[in-house]
């Protein structure tokens, strides 16, 4: 059996949606899929449970362009066609998402029977109703019912990059990994926070490493945490924050894509949320947990603080690193 998996952005979307796709290779040793991702996102897809045959680039810039939308167009409508898919699953809910799944030969084009988008929709011919929840609980319940999968959904060992482990610098024996970037200014913690939270956890692991990372535009937030927190922000490929993810003693980072890769891989993670639910976006796995401020306006969902008070930042560093250090204690 071969699939179209129609799950363009973003990082932490995709990574949620590899519990499904595990789940779906252990059933289907034998299937195969095709996937449509954002350039930006290629790299991820090394990391599929679910063998991937062809990455299908979706260039959202080019598509947005006078100049280059017609060839551009062309050439995704070629790439979608060219064969005749058993199954085509949009994962993503939105209308260009249902719009790529619609421009397939797939037989059956399935999605949620109430997508982020509505008008998502119109390009389905079976449409799954699904309960509201996790983001991968969600993409499993949908992999599910198409699929007729048995089982439970859980984290299993994704593969490993032999080449993007050999990028990186030597690394000490044991680290933790600050994950302080993301992309709403809201869910953005300040490094101020992360800095205190070091000198609180080095209290608790004396002789433990700490090491910032993330994209190239958060390296200026990375470097502003201090406190001898070693800054490889923007210095690694994705494929090399997922090596260094990998072998970290634990993870904290605010609500993001590393974080959630860092769960992916089952390592103990501590997100950090304000404006985002924990219960429908929370890092996933048996050794994740959240640190909140439980303020009145935390769940607001909006990318900027109303108000500017940022009340829902107001975490104390010292309960912080105590309620990090006795789970990870206990996860030994």
């Amino acid at each position: 059996m071969h699939i179209l998996v129609v799950k363009p952005s973003s990082f932490g979307d995709i990574v949620h949606l590899f519990p499904a796709l595990a789940l779906l290779h252990e059933q289907y040793p034998e299937m195969t899929a095709d996937f449509v991702v954002n350039p930006e996102f290629v790299p991820l897809l090394d990391y599929s449970p679910l063998p991937v045959r062809r990455r299908i680039i979706f260039e959202r810039r080019k598509l947005g362009k006078f100049s280059t939308f017609l060839p551009e167009m062309c050439r995704l409508y070629r790439e979608l066609r060219r064969e005749k898919y058993d199954f085509a699953v949009d994962f993503q809910g939105l209308f260009r998402s249902g719009f790529l799944l619609g421009l397939s030969r797939a037989a059956v084009k399935a999605g949620f029977a109430s997508p982020r988008e509505k008008s998502a929709g119109i390009f389905y011919n079976r449409k799954i109703s699904v309960q509201p929840g996790h983001a991968v609980d969600r993409c499993g319940a949908l992999a599910r019912q198409i699929f007729d999968l048995k089982g439970t959904l859980r984290q299993t060992e994704l593969p490993e990059n032999p080449a993007a482990a050999a990028g990186l610098p030597e690394l000490p024996e044991h680290y933790a990994v600050f994950l302080p970037g993301t992309r709403w200014e809201s869910k953005r913690f300040p490094p101020e926070f992360f800095g205190k939270l070091a000198v609180e956890l080095r209290k608790k692991f004396p002789g433990l490493t700490f090491i910032a990372a993330g994209s190239p535009q958060e390296r200026e937030i990375a470097g502003a945490i201090g406190n001898g927190v070693v800054n490889m922000a923007g210095k690694t490929s994705i494929g090399e924050l997922f090596e260094l993810l990998r072998n970290a003693d634990f993870a904290v980072g605010n609500d993001s894509g590393p974080l959630h890769a860092a769960a992916a891989l089952n390592r103990p993670v501590f997100g950090l949320y304000g404006p985002t639910d924990p219960e429908l976006t929370g890092p996933w796995g048996e050794k994740c947990g959240t640190l909140t401020a439980g303020s009145p306006c935390s769940g607001c969902l909006k990318r900027f603080c109303p108000d500017g008070s940022y009340r829902c930042w107001d975490l104390d560093a010292g309960a912080a690193a105590s309620e990090i250090a006795d789970k990870v204690e206990k996860m030994k």
